[in-house]
């Protein structure tokens, strides 16, 4: 890390200025070493005089001027030389390790780095653009853009691209940008581009800083459904239970604050909590009742003393656990809210119908510290709700019963004639069916009016009742014609009960105004089945011909009919 915080053009310049000093004193040393070196020759071997006087000379010879000239010619050669080679040298290093550097950054970078030449071929790829795109870098080096880029969008690029070429500048230049890229394996991939100008002798070069990220967007995108969700569940809560929660919270928030502010808070707390009309407490993980409203005081039939500080289980029922199916308890262990209904004996002794509902109070450990038990009489909706039910009974009863005679209307009788056939198909059982109707019911009608036919349907209707078994259903099926379902009953079974329907009918005496008596007769179709392909329509039909044939063989018989 230390030799990432040097600035290497520091290091550059105090490396030439210490080899610009060597240089220096190497030409002074060597061209004294020349100087000496020709006095110690004219004195030791040509005997010109002393060595003191021919290094220093009161005044220089013709030649002693040439050869301090050329000693000096000598010595600024050797430097300039010295110094052209040395800093080729260190040039060829310096650029070696700034590319031994660039290549060890861009290898070890985590972005993808990427440099197109002008004629838009990469002549750069690192191994971040390998693992991002999937290419190789020989399979890039030399090629174009164009792989990179979804096909919607090259024309755009290329465009681009041609104004770059000639002036280095762009839209996108010095910005960056998120865009989608194109993995080889033809997968688009998002992805962040940063793009930058880089002018070399040949023109226009562009280099592309790419950064992955699809993980970004995975994670921006989880934290936004996260907290769409989160604002959901928040706007379902109600306004009053949501303050509530919140003076709640602060209340034990605020316990470490100074009594003044306690005081101050309970106060508070206890004057919202006595304007609820509906009774209201709070208990805490011992089932100790720590705050609770009048409302609450006065539904218990409890004082106020006898309540606080007190187990809501030993007060209330005078039981040493907690009660059975307890919705306090419920919420404790699954932190949520809970609500059910409770017939309630007032202390008075009068019964009321309360919904009671709990609330968690969580600590900073997410644990239920606390749980708040709001109530509210519900009697009255109670009652509206058994009106509609018996409102709905009614209506059910007037529309499946005939309102003359009390028996099931044509509707009902056909719904439960289609679900006894289905039954005899599927268990191969036996299904008979009558139709009766009453014999010279118009004479009856024009004779004695439309009351005597009333009176005379009513009475063949109990006739029937009374005559008929516990599984045998009866029905007005329209006018003056009845039927009678038989589930599980032959038709030589179904024969007999006509016959007895006959009979008993035939007894009755129907007593008009003025003395008049008249006897009924009824006649009766029967019929049977049931195979797969039967259906009410075949049934129906089979007994009204039975019906039929009992009339045009002089009425007040049964008559029956068998599938062909």
């Amino acid at each position: 890390m230390l030799l990432l915080l040097i600035n290497p053009q520091n290091c550059f310049n105090l490396m030439k200025k210490k080899v610009k000093n060597t240089i220096v004193l190497a030409a002074a040393i060597a061209c004294l070493s020349i100087w000496a070196g020709y006095s110690a020759v004219n004195t030791f071997l040509f005997r010109q005089g002393a060595f003191t006087g021919v290094v220093l000379p009161e005044i220089l010879t013709r030649e002693r001027y040439f050869l301090l000239f050329f000693t000096i010619g000598i010595f600024i050669c050797g430097v300039i030389i010295y110094r052209v080679l040395s800093e080729q040298k260190y040039a060829e290093q310096s650029q070696r390790e700034t590319e031994v550097t660039l290549r060890t950054v861009t290898n070890a970078a985590n972005d993808a780095i990427v440099m197109v030449n002008p004629q838009g071929a990469i002549t750069f790829w690192n191994p971040a653009a390998e693992k991002i795109f999937g290419y190789r870098s020989d399979e890039t080096i030399g090629s174009e853009l164009h792989a990179l880029i979804p096909r919607r969008y090259y024309e755009v690029y290329k465009t681009a691209f041609g104004r770059f070429q000639g002036s280095g500048e762009g839209a996108a230049i010095g910005r960056t940008l998120e865009l989608t890229a194109l993995r080889k394996d033809g997968v688009e991939v998002p992805i962040e581009l940063s793009l930058s100008a880089l002018k070399l002798k040949e023109g226009w070069h562009a280099v592309g800083v790419i950064r992955d990220i699809n993980e970004r967007k995975k994670s921006e995108e989880a934290l936004r459904t996260h907290q769409e969700q989160l604002e959901s569940l928040v706007a379902e809560r109600t306004e009053e239970l949501h303050a509530a929660n919140e003076l709640l919270r602060k209340e034990i928030r605020d316990r470490t604050r100074t009594e003044e502010e306690l005081y101050r808070s309970e106060s508070f707390l206890s004057t919202i909590f006595d304007s609820f009309r509906d009774p209201f407490s709070i208990v805490d993980r011992d089932y100790t009742l720590i705050k609770f409203n009048d409302a609450y005081a006065r539904i218990t039939g409890k004082r106020v003393r006898d309540l606080f500080g007190k187990r809501c289980y030993e007060v209330l029922k005078g039981r040493d656990s907690v009660c059975d199916k307890c919705i306090v308890e419920k919420t404790f262990q699954s932190k949520d809210p809970c609500a059910k209904e409770k017939l309630l004996t007032l202390p008075d002794g009068a019964e009321v119908w309360i919904e009671i509902f709990t609330y968690p109070i969580f600590d900073q450990n997410h644990n239920v510290s606390h749980v708040i038990e709001y109530s509210r009489d519900i009697t009255e909706r109670k009652k509206i709700e058994e009106e509609k039910k018996e409102l709905i009974k009614n209506l059910n009863h007037l529309s499946t019963t005939d309102s003359l005679t009390g028996l099931l209307n044509r509707r009902a009788l056909n719904d439960i004639l289609r679900h006894e056939i289905d039954r005899a198909s599927r268990y191969n059982t036996d299904l008979s069916l009558i139709i009766c109707d009453v014999d010279t019911f118009k004479a009856i009608n024009d004779t004695y009016g439309h009351t005597a036919g009333d009176r005379a349907l009513q009475l063949v209707a109990e006739t029937l009742k009374n005559a008929l078994r516990k599984a045998d259903i009866p029905g007005r099926y329209g006018g003056d014609e009845f039927m009678v379902i038989l589930p599980e009953t032959p038709l030589s079974g179904a024969k007999s009960l006509a016959e007895k329907i006959r009979i008993a009918v035939h007894k009755q005496a129907l007593e008009l105004p003025g003395n008049n008596i008249v006897r009924l007769s009824l006649s009766l179709g029967v019929a049977s089945c049931c195979s797969p392909l039967d259906n009410i329509d075949t049934i129906v039909a089979l007994a009204d011909t039975a019906l039929y044939s009992a009339k045009q063989a002089g009425r007040n018989q049964v008559s029956i009919m068998k599938k062909t």
